[in-house]
């Protein structure tokens, strides 16, 4: 095995070292990390401390009581430091029993050298939620076990039987499970032609082609592997490099042929683009015109957005004839506003300072900052807008990975979780992270109230993914989170506050997910707006129902609904603390009640 060693000076970028560290080998000369002996003493340290909210955020881990007991394995092996160790594994919320409670699947790792593909002791897990307050691991019964090297995953009904499917990107070949319909999942993949055999990252599911059927956009990452191996050296002690020396791989789109296979198609679309070692990857409307864009995060390279509008502005780029064209160099969305490649791992959406229009938020490295682009609401354009709204200060310290745009509070403005730790490696202190509660005050600005969230957010732990889900129907946004070295986390939300909720559902006639659509919630001269979308956050996938805070008042509650296909309907008055289906051009029906 060919292996380089590198002595490392500032650590920039996620997952990454600097430039400055190829070729010959440099003394350090700021130390950014603290080797430990015992790297639990990480731990111990007291969080800050600030101002305490008018709502307080009561989040409580109760996973390991409710019957999900799981650790993610990613074969670190001391003193060897492969890449895929540090990257963690997905997380995802499917009903796959259509039984109305959401299950959790949980994606695993293995033997990363000489693996055994029969091998069971490290498979995915499925836990079905039996309704009750409890889980059960039902992997063997399900047949739902994928037995790679796991990253991320993605949940979809790409056969339009009623039965959601799962795809996992994988280090090597990935996974497609398809939903039989009785309680079991068939490995098909191979038959599908989906089985990437690149370096897999995050993953949707998404009509890209608008034909009616469900495709899959499949983000890739770099062309590591053990021959190439390096080795960074921080401080006193060895740590992982990062993506600088490799090469980035293309991501894939797979388009649904109807008949259970599918073709790549992304160099024919328009999504494939250079230089993209991409972690993230969310589609979603951002210019209000009912289709959605596909904005890809890419680790120390300039992100993409792919859209399928031609504003004025898509004339300072090559001009095609393919569907989609990559804008984010010119609508303000690649980069920082210093013009930095950031290292972008995790993204949440959403309007966040309520102009209508979906922003774009987005985890960086630490030392950096996480990054907030504000949709301008003219021709795809944005501003980096991270410093103004506070976002830089509280994020500057730590290194994000998973991120949820929720209304903690109900008060009808997005606010943002992010789950962190470093990726050095579990020799330095400086691995452990807490993970991070922002408040949006609704008037610009972002402020840390990790330290009033309960006993999970005084932790230090490595974050990893994390997915949202109402997996108890009480109109409040729970948290799936993976980690490195610590079991996963189910984070029930157990808030109280004076507001209500209305909770939707959308679908449409032949059953494909409603994303590039949009709801807009009037309330008492009050508007709200959340997006239909697909992706997000870091290796996961979310509930995809739409949750709405409401004020008590009794004024009169209207819901326009905005689908792709043009269509707009209009609700008004649906009882309060319920969800609701909502089917394209037909009445709303009641899907549960806390």
């Amino acid at each position: 095995m060919a292996t380089t060693l590198v002595l490392a000076l500032l650590p920039h970028g996620g997952c990454s070292r600097n430039e400055e560290t190829a070729g010959a080998p440099k003394a350090p000369a700021v130390s950014l990390s603290t080797p430990l002996s015992d790297p639990a003493k990480a731990r111990d340290l007291p969080p800050p401390q600030t101002a305490a909210p008018a709502v307080t955020p009561r989040f409580v881990d109760v996973a390991k009581s409710l019957g999900i007991d799981f650790t993610y394995y990613n074969d670190e092996v001391p003193d060897r430091f492969y890449i895929p160790e540090i990257q963690g594994g997905g997380v995802a919320w499917i009903d796959f029993d259509l039984d109305g409670h959401l299950d959790l699947y949980l994606v695993n790792g293995c033997r990363l050298v000489d693996s055994d593909p029969d091998q069971t002791e490290f498979a995915n897990q499925l836990f079905r939620n039996l309704g009750d307050g409890h889980f059960v691991n039902v992997t063997s019964l399900a047949s739902s076990s994928d037995n790679r090297f796991g990253h991320g995953v993605s949940v979809g009904d790409f056969d339009a039987d009623g039965f959601p499917d799962i795809y996992i990107a994988n280090y090597g070949e990935n996974g497609l499970l398809r939903n039989n319909g009785d309680g079991t999942f068939a490995h098909v993949g191979d038959r599908a032609g989906v089985a990437d055999p690149l370096w897999g990252t995050s993953t949707l599911w998404v009509d890209i082609d608008a034909d009616g059927l469900l495709d899959l956009y499949v983000a890739n990452y770099t062309d590591w592997d053990p021959t190439r191996h390096e080795l960074c050296l921080y401080d006193k002690a060895f740590g992982y490099c990062g993506p600088r020396d490799y090469n980035a791989l293309p991501d894939r789109v797979f388009l649904n042929q109807g008949n259970g296979t599918f073709v790549e198609a992304a160099k024919r679309l328009g999504l494939s683009a250079p230089k993209g070692k991409a972690l993230g990857v969310i589609a979603l409307d951002l210019d209000n015109d009912l289709k959605a864009e596909i904005y890809v995060a890419n680790d120390m390279c300039g992100n993409f957005l792919f859209t399928q509008s031609r504003p004025p502005m898509s004339q300072l780029v090559e001009s095609n004839e393919r569907m989609y064209v990559d804008l984010a160099s010119v609508a303000g969305c690649a980069v920082s506003e210093r013009g930095l490649e950031e290292a972008s791992m995790g993204i949440a959406c959403g309007d966040f300072d309520g102009n209508g229009f979906n922003d774009i938020f987005l985890t960086h490295f630490h030392q950096q900052k996480g990054t907030l682009y504000q949709n301008q609401g003219a021709g795809l354009q944005f501003l980096d807008a991270s410093r103004r709204t506070k976002i830089a200060r509280h994020t500057y310290d730590t290194l994000g990975f998973g991120t949820i745009a929720l209304d903690y509070d109900r008060d009808g403005v997005l606010d943002l979780f992010m789950t962190n730790g470093h990726v050095l490696g579990s020799k330095h202190e400086i691995s452990w992270m807490r993970p991070q509660l922002l408040r949006n005050d609704g008037d610009g600005d972002f402020a840390d109230i990790s330290a009033h969230c309960g006993p999970y957010f005084q932790k230090r732990l490595m974050g990893r993914a994390a997915a949202g889900g109402d997996f108890d129907n009480d109109g409040d946004l729970d948290l799936a989170i993976s980690h490195l070295r610590d079991p996963i986390a189910l984070l029930e939300n157990r808030t109280e506050t004076q507001r209500s909720f209305v909770g939707l559902e959308l679908t449409t006639a032949n059953r494909i997910p409603p994303v590039g659509g949009r709801v807009v919630v009037q309330q008492a001269g009050s508007t709200q707006m959340l997006p239909m979308m697909a992706g997000g956050s870091y290796l996961a996938s979310s509930d995809r129902r739409l949750l709405f805070g409401l004020d008590d008042a009794p004024a009169e509650l209207t819901v326009i609904v905005y689908w792709p296909s043009g269509r707009v309907d209009r609700l008004v008055n649906l009882q309060r603390n319920r969800y609701w289906l909502l089917c394209e051009g037909r009445p709303a029906i009641e899907s549960s009640t806390p």
